[in-house]
């Protein structure tokens, strides 16, 4: 969403330059010049805006252009410009954090005890939903800011998945800790309707879940400082007894409904790295671009220059002209307090950037990675208890929803056979490595398994059992007869 104060700045730079009363505005986020700040409130809460501005790089959207306010004729402090270079360390944090908590190759399977149709059946839901793959981006969102909302519902026999940012949530909740209601609440751009200017006119968007029925309202013309007065444009009772949401978060805290952001203790960091990258930039642009001097000639001889067939300037006999070119040290001083920072970064935030030429040594070993990136997989084991709940939680609620629905005659994505019944929604939750084992690490286990079993220090079946989840072995009895019934090639063994 465009900050209040981008139409001024523009109208100023369209001028030529920026004076420096408009930079002073302009270095003020949301503030118009002669106007009160809005005491509308368009977030929740304004931690978490900013948290999000890091994660879609527009925290500097409200300074000057950074080649603008070096070509202007007033001095602009480095840290009122927007850096020329926007290094996004908290949408790469947030990547990869997801990827290791939700990922494809370690997102949970889900178990119920004794009671295989249900299991067979909550399979499907979860296939139906795509719930592996759409929950990538709320756990992103819930990283940089430490909650996140998503919301299902069921239209035309389709689940339909979506999430919304936490800044414009509005949760309250039960006293043993599930959802009561949610109001969505936010500003958009309307581009279906414009202005006489032709911009697009903003809007309110409002949305109330409940656990009996789910209102949306209408959607009246955002005003500064005029609290919008909303109608309801549809009421949808749907009488679960739930909502059909979850709320994620990185923990549980006392007095907020957010959990803590991972990259709350990195901004300063990330503001360091972007001012230094740029100023380096800038140090290189001026040395790949040096400025020429000539001396030993006046300014009317300067003019009087006389370019030769083989494109040089005639000097004269006293004239001389040479470059000045910057030396290179304070670029390099930069880079070495860059790999300073990372390093700040990285404890501080708990993931680790490597090298990926020093990677190839230790990728063929999944405990060698574990190793690597220890306080990553240490902070990915914290955030599971988390993630298992919400996710185990929503599954339930998916598969209940489609029973009623089917019950009632409506269209379901997942076919039900007549009479079914679940015996239990107790799941129990299976998390894979984090960082999966390669046929190095597998080989390893075998020959320890043979070995101990082949010493008969440990059982065969033991054994087996130890190696049945590496080999997708489900029915651990079934094997075993498998093993006993199947005929011996080779009774010397394998050499």
């Amino acid at each position: 969403m465009p900050h209040a104060n981008n139409s001024f700045t523009n109208r100023a730079r369209l001028a030529g330059k920026i004076s420096r009363s408009a930079r002073r505005v302009a270095s003020k986020l949301g503030i118009i010049p002669g106007e009160q700040a809005d005491r509308v409130k368009k977030v929740r809460c304004g931690k978490l805006d900013r948290y999000d501005s890091y994660y879609e790089s527009i925290q500097y959207d409200h300074l000057s252009d950074w080649d603008e306010s070096v070509s202007c004729d007033d001095y602009v402090a480095i840290r009122k410009r927007k850096p020329r270079i926007i290094y996004n360390f908290a949408k790469i944090l947030a990547h990869r954090v997801t990827s290791k908590l939700v990922g494809d190759n370690v997102f949970p399977s889900f178990k119920v005890k004794d009671d295989p149709d249900t299991e067979e059946y909550l399979r499907f839901v979860l296939k139906a939903s795509k719930l592996q793959h759409r929950i990538l981006d709320p756990v992103k969102h819930m990283c940089v800011s430490g909650s996140s909302l998503v919301r299902f519902y069921v239209e035309a026999g389709v689940i339909k998945v979506e999430h919304y940012n936490a800044k414009h949530v509005y949760p309250e909740f039960q006293p043993n800790g599930e959802l009561l209601k949610a109001r969505i609440q936010y500003v958009y751009a309307d581009v279906n309707d414009l202005d006489e200017k032709g911009k697009p006119r903003e809007k309110w968007y409002k949305l109330e879940l409940g656990m009996f029925v789910d209102t949306l309202y209408d959607n009246p013309e955002y005003q500064p400082n005029v609290d919008p007065i909303f109608s309801v444009e549809e009421s949808v009772p749907h009488n679960l007894g739930f909502v059909q949401a979850e709320w994620l978060r990185t923990a549980e805290t006392l007095h907020s409904p957010d959990g803590p952001s991972l990259i709350m203790d990195i901004l300063d960091f990330i503001d360091e790295l972007n001012y230094s990258l740029s100023q380096s930039s800038q140090s290189v642009g001026y040395n790949q671009d040096p400025q020429l001097t000539i001396n030993k000639m006046d300014e009317e001889e300067v003019g009087a220059l006389i370019r030769s067939s083989t494109k040089a300037w005639n000097m004269g006999r006293e004239g001389k002209a040479e470059f000045i070119e910057s030396g290179m040290n304070g670029v390099q001083a930069a880079m070495d307090f860059r790999d300073k920072i990372r390093l700040n970064v990285q404890d501080v935030a708990r993931i680790v950037l490597l090298d990926p030429e020093k990677m190839v040594d230790h990728a063929q070993s999944g405990k060698a990675m574990e190793v690597l990136h220890g306080p990553l997989v240490e902070l990915v084991n914290e955030l599971r208890p988390m993630m298992e709940d919400r996710l185990t939680k929503l599954l339930q609620k998916m598969a209940i929803t489609l029973l009623i629905l089917n019950q009632q005659g409506l269209p379901v994505p997942v076919v039900i056979p007549p009479g079914y019944r679940p015996k239990s929604l107790s799941l129990s939750t299976m998390w894979p490595p984090i960082f999966p084992q390669t046929m190095q690490d597998l080989q390893l286990k075998v020959n320890i398994a043979s070995s101990v079993s082949g010493a008969n220090l440990v059982s065969r079946e033991t054994m087996t059992g130890w190696l049945a989840s590496d080999f997708d072995i489900e029915d651990m009895e079934e094997e075993q007869r498998r093993i006993e019934a199947q005929p011996v090639i080779n009774p010397f063994g394998a050499f």
